[in-house]
């Protein structure tokens, strides 16, 4: 069951313990998604590259250092995209979305926390088993699914 709950603006209760920088990385009407590896937080769910904003760290350097660690791809420019308010119980946290620019398909290699990664169309999206969360997140980024 989804218990998480996204806001386009705080409600007027949020309190962000996190910050989290997540990149939508679309090639030729694809998008890169990623499994999680089964010891991490939803387990074997798929999702963009994101991660964990570390203490001093802008969101934009986030979204740059979690997509390099995560996939390998270096990217200097990044589109902001703007952010939501997520709630999961216990734990409210910011969600910075942003766009990487491309016009190929980028060689991923893949860091120890995900098992797989895909290139999908909207289509196929409907099919896998998303993080909590990242349908909304998906509408926000403007792939209606």
């Amino acid at each position: 069951m989804n218990t998480t709950q996204v806001f386009e603006k705080p409600p007027a209760d949020f309190h962000p313990r996190v910050e989290i920088a997540a990149c939508y990385l679309e090639v030729d009407h694809h998008l890169l998604l990623l499994q999680r590896a089964r010891e991490k937080s939803e387990p074997g769910l798929w999702g963009v590259p994101a991660g964990k904003i570390e203490p001093g760290e802008t969101p934009l350097h986030g979204g740059i250092r979690e997509l390099l660690e995560e996939t390998g791809i270096a990217a200097t420019h990044l589109t902001d995209l703007g952010q939501l308010y997520m709630r999961k119980p216990g734990l409210d946290y910011v969600y910075h979305c942003f766009k990487v620019p491309m016009d190929h398909l980028p060689e991923v290699h893949l860091s120890d926390e995900h098992l797989e990664y895909r290139w999908v169309t909207r289509q196929e999206i409907k099919n896998l088993p998303l993080m909590t969360g990242a349908l909304e997140a998906l509408k926000f980024y403007g792939w209606s699914v």
